[in-house]
C-alpha cells in the first residue's frame, strides 16, 4: 500500500515540476519579449519571474520531486508543508489584491491581466502543494 502512494505521490510532483516551470519559462519567454532582457529587475510593470512567488514555488517543487526520489521523506515532509504554506499564502494575498474595490485592470502574480483569482497558477500550485501533502500524510513513510 506505501508503494502506490509514493507513486501517486511521485505523479503529483512531476505534474507539479512541469506546471510550474512550464508558467515560470512562460513568464520568462513573456517578459524578455517586453523588456528585451531577463536581468532587468526594477522599474517593471511586468514583474520579472525570479521576483515571483511561482519561481520559488517550482524550485521548491524541483526540491520536493528530489527528496522523494532520494528518499529523504524526513525533509520532503517539511518542503512539501512549507510549499502548501507558501502557496496558500501567496494565493490569499493574490485574492485580498484582487478583491480590493479598484478601477483598474486585475493583475495577477505572473503579471497579466486575469478574470478570476480561480485561474491563476497560483491557485493551481497551491491546489498542488496540498495534494501533494495529503498524499504523503497518507504514505505514511518515514
Amino acid at each position: 500500500m506505501k508503494e502506490n502512494f509514493v507513486k501517486l505521490l511521485f505523479g503529483t510532483l512531476i505534474f507539479g515540476v512541469g506546471f510550474s516551470w512550464y508558467t515560470v519559462i512562460n513568464d520568462f519567454i513573456r517578459f524578455e519579449r517586453i523588456y528585451g532582457t531577463i536581468f532587468r529587475i526594477e522599474n517593471c510593470v511586468v514583474p520579472n519571474p525570479v521576483t515571483t512567488p511561482c519561481f520559488y514555488g517550482a524550485i521548491a517543487f524541483l526540491i520536493a520531486l528530489s527528496l522523494l526520489i532520494f528518499k529523504k521523506y524526513r525533509y520532503l515532509k517539511y518542503i512539501l508543508f512549507g510549499g502548501t504554506i507558501f502557496a496558500w499564502g501567496n494565493f490569499l494575498f493574490e485574492a485580498y489584491k484582487f478583491y480590493l474595490p479598484t478601477n483598474t485592470t486585475k493583475i495577477g502574480c505572473s503579471g497579466i491581466e486575469v478574470v478570476s483569482i480561480f485561474a491563476t497558477p497560483c491557485f493551481y500550485g497551491a491546489l498542488i502543494y496540498l495534494i501533494s501533502l495529503i498524499i504523503f500524510i497518507n504514505s505514511k513513510v518515514k
